[in-house]
């Protein structure tokens, strides 16, 4: 639903009354109520600004007195003399007459004929020629469509699906209701419209006289199109020389419009404006041409003037395919002369690009692309709409074709990873460094486990070979290539709850370039490079130990009685042969794999409510457990009715026999392993060392409003807690807020035996309050906020609030985004939304607090 051309002169005139036209004096009749949500909507009017040939007044006196049912230039609809026969026709109502072929039906007289249901307190009907004549609450319903005519007297051709009806109220888009008085759209921007006289010409064709057009509730719409005839044909209403009104109010003279009355339909057009204001854009103002190419693919490009930096070109596709085929892509770009009185360039080019097509209905062939073209961070830094957006530093590209089939996979991709480190500002100009890795491409193989043949053996096969290259300030690798094979075998064993799992494996992995190690970045090597393991793992685990609680207190507090559980788990893993560690080049993880003999140990403590009371399962509550034992942890989070999960709490660790990893640790230098990554994303391993951090992941959950995470890594050696990440969430009708306060300690990638002094520590909080929904009627309020302890500074927050109508709704919100001396930005955005035409202003749905 498009807009051809609209010029936004609301204000102009509520300002001066004067330039307001003559107010439409006609009544027209009511619906009953309906509902339907409001909210920001795609825009569905299309207007000609083209001069008129008639004034408003002209063309209110163009309509002859008392034209309205048989004035001359509206055409009757005419009616078949001989319908076919073999319709099969039901009759209802209080009172039946016959006279000849011609029944005559009284009170609550109903008629059901083929897709039609034709309601009233009188009806006469003709079983020879389909003819049907109804007089008071007359109502038609068609399922086609499923369009809706109320009116207080009509004639109808149920065959030729022509008739005439006067007074008449209706809709387009309304799903069938049991009750009369209640309408339940389908879509939220259904065609509603009121009449003295409408002309039903044949299927999806009316026309209205003296009537009006909205996408809001009946009898009394936030906004309206009146006009003396307006003309519906085939998923279009069209009017000419009309009126909008906007909460009775005549706003604009329309020389022409037009209105989808089909909830699938799309029409080009020009989009509203949009326009705002900023402390680093100035005054902000633009637009957009929106084109259908086809059924499943449109495109839309605009562009917006920034007055204190210059042209900001936009412009989106999207395709929609059968099945899970689709494709879309966004571009964003900005021509920037500089803000003064620096004028440094901050502009670039930013593009988006997702697309799938599966070859066959089994979907075991498919190709997937989803990718990033980024010119420039320093752009993305200072002009991106979102703080998450704005700070996320890396850029990654995929595409895969693929083959799935019997428990084998193959498939070939190429893949790009930019990673920027940081911005530095060189004169009048920004430097951003940044680590680029290749792939292009690689070619992988992988099973699933399957039995090997007479025996309780169980073999998997994993092998690739890829063209790979980095790139990064002082290094680069130049392209090479990269053979990895790695097949293993496997025993699983179960007995009375205990399950033991045995395997080992082989990994063979060449390079046809290698790399020289130095105290700093890495040089390239001479000559090709191989690396060779042996495998070996078991991992362990015992029954959960499971306790029932039972006591009145318990029941009285919690409506339950509580269920522990401890849950250990145990696994050894040894690697060994990797004496290369430092010449094999860095592209992924399989490039870290190193020599190791370790075991982890685990344990995790459940306290489960279980439900004395059964209830009605809600929209937050967890899903109905699978069948199991007691010991399967999955089993515990039922719905409702026996148990749900109430508190989690795991612990991990590692314990390290060989604390220099095959000599793949180096001293004073942080150090990631395959094995280090496994345990966690926090780099710990600065040297060597026997034991690992202990890992927390603790959650509770009291009902399903509340939600509470806390994630910590403690280091025992360094007696320090390297991340903390604590998560509340809180959720109930209309209120909602959520707090996280998150430290890390990294260490840099080198440094000296003062380890203390080369910790990287940040210190970060997030806040957000609210209340209300951004579909609901009625006023939204919401704030949010991110502060940086370590730099004492607030990285952004904002208030919001929207009030919302039954189709109307207006949001204003405040931004401000604190980025360093890249952005220092106070943002003013509002958007109001009419549904079924559009919204105004600059605030995107996506840009939204809530």
């Amino acid at each position: 639903m498009r807009v051809r051309t609209f010029v936004f002169i609301t204000a102009l005139m509520l300002c001066h009354p004067q330039l307001w036209p003559q107010t439409l004096t006609k009544q027209f009749p009511s619906a009953a109520p309906g509902s339907a949500a409001s909210g920001r909507t795609e825009p569905s009017l299309a207007i000609n600004t083209v001069a008129a040939t008639q004034s408003p007044q002209a063309q209110a006196a163009s309509l002859p007195d008392g034209s309205l049912p048989d004035a001359p230039g509206y055409p009757i609809a005419e009616l078949v003399e001989t319908p076919p026969a073999g319709v099969p026709v039901v009759i209802r109502a209080n009172q039946q007459e016959k006279h000849g072929d011609v029944f005559t039906l009284t009170g609550e007289a109903r008629i059901d004929y083929k897709d039609y249901i034709l309601t009233a307190d009188k009806v006469s009907f003709n079983r020879l020629t389909s003819d049907a004549e109804a007089d008071g609450h007359v109502r038609l319903e068609g399922k086609q469509n499923n369009e809706l005519i109320l009116a207080d007297h009509g004639k109808l051709n149920f065959d030729l699906e022509t008739g005439r009806f006067e007074n008449v109220t209706g809709s387009v888009g309304r799903q069938p209701s049991s009750s009369k008085r209640k309408l339940v759209y389908t879509t939220a921007n259904p065609f509603l419209f009121t009449g003295k006289v409408l002309i039903k010409e044949g299927p999806e064709r009316y026309e209205i006289i003296e009537g009006t057009m909205t996408s809001c509730l009946l009898p009394d719409p936030d906004w309206r199109i009146h006009s003396s005839l307006i003309r519906v044909n085939y998923g279009q209403a069209r009017a000419k020389n009309s009126y909008f009104t906007l909460f009775g109010k005549p706003i604009l003279f329309l020389p022409y419009v037009t209105h989808p009355v089909s909830t699938e339909t799309r029409e080009s057009g020009v989009l509203i404006p949009n326009f705002g204001t900023s402390s680093t854009k100035g005054t902000v103002i633009g637009d957009s041409f929106y084109l259908v190419l086809n059924h499943s693919a449109d495109v839309t490009f605009g562009t917006q003037y920034f007055s204190l930096r210059g042209w900001s070109p936009s412009g989106e596709f999207r395709y929609r395919g059968r099945e899970n085929d689709f494709a879309s892509a966004r571009l964003t770009a900005l021509f920037d002369r500089g803000l003064a009185p620096t004028y440094i360039n901050e502009g670039g080019q930013d593009i988006l690009f997702n697309g799938r097509h599966d070859f066959d209905l089994e979907e075991h062939n498919r190709a997937v692309v989803t990718g990033e073209y980024l010119s420039s961070y320093v752009y993305r830094e200072a002009f991106a709409e979102s703080f998450a957006l704005a700070v996320a530093s890396q850029v990654t590209s995929s595409a895969f074709l693929t083959h799935n089939d019997d428990g084998l996979s193959a498939s070939i991709h190429f893949d790009r990873y930019q990673n920027f480190e940081g911005i530095t500002q060189v004169g009048n100009t920004y430097v951003t460094p940044q680590i680029q890795i290749l792939h292009l491409p690689s070619l992988d193989l992988d099973t699933v486990e399957r039995r090997l043949e007479a025996t309780p053996l169980r073999w998997s096969f994993d092998g690739s070979a890829a063209g790979l290259s980095r790139s990064e300030p002082g290094y680069t690798s130049g392209w090479m290539g990269r053979f990895d094979l790695y097949p293993h075998l496997s025993l699983p064993l179960h007995l009375d709850g205990w399950t033991l799992r045995p395997e080992v494996g082989a990994r063979e992995t060449f390079y046809t370039n290698s790399q020289i190690a130095t105290s700093t970045t890495p040089l390239p090597g001479n000559g090709s490079v191989n690396r060779s393991d042996l495998e070996a793992s078991f991992e362990l685990r015992p029954p959960a130990l499971v306790r029932d609680f039972k006591a009145p207190a318990l029941e009285k507090l919690f409506g339950s009685d509580v269920r522990h559980t401890i849950e250990p788990e145990l696994q050894y893993r040894y690697v060994g042969g990797v004496n290369n560690f430092s010449s094999i080049p860095r592209f992924d993880p399989a490039d870290i794999v190193s020599d190791t003999n370790e075991v982890e140990y685990s344990l995790t403590q459940r306290l489960l409510f279980k439900h004395l009371h059964p209830k009605a399962c809600s929209s937050g509550d967890l899903p109905p457990p699978t069948n199991g034992v007691i010991y399967v942890p999955w089993a515990y989070t039922e719905c409702g009715g026996d148990t749900s999960e109430w508190i989690t709490w795991k612990l991990t660790a590692k314990y390290f026999f060989e604390p220099y990893f095959g000599g793949a640790v180096t001293p004073f230098r942080r150090n990631v392993l395959a094995t280090t990554l496994d345990l966690t994303g926090v780099s710990f391993l600065s040297g060597p060392r026997n034991t690992s951090p202990l890992i927390s992941r603790f959650k509770v959950r009291t009902s399903e409003h509340t939600d509470l995470e806390w994630d910590a890594d403690y280091d025992f050696k360094n007696k320090r807690l390297d991340a903390s990440n604590i998560f509340a969430d809180y959720r109930r009708d209309r209120v909602f807020g959520s707090v996280g306060y998150s430290t890390l300690q990294t260490l840099n990638g080198s440094f000296t035996a003062n380890l203390a002094s080369q910790v990287t520590k940040y210190n970060l909080l997030r806040l957000l309050l609210g209340y209300g929904a951004p579909t609901k009627r009625g006023l939204s309020i919401a704030a949010n906020a991110g502060y940086d302890f370590t730099q004492d500074a607030l990285q952004y927050g904002g208030v919001e609030t929207s009030y919302n109508l039954d189709c109307c709704g207006l949001v204003i919100e405040y931004r401000r985004l604190a980025l360093g001396s890249v952005r220092n930005e106070n943002q003013y955005s509002f958007s109001f939304t009419l549904a079924g035409v559009g919204a105004a202003g600059n605030l995107a749905h996506s840009e939204r607090i809530f």
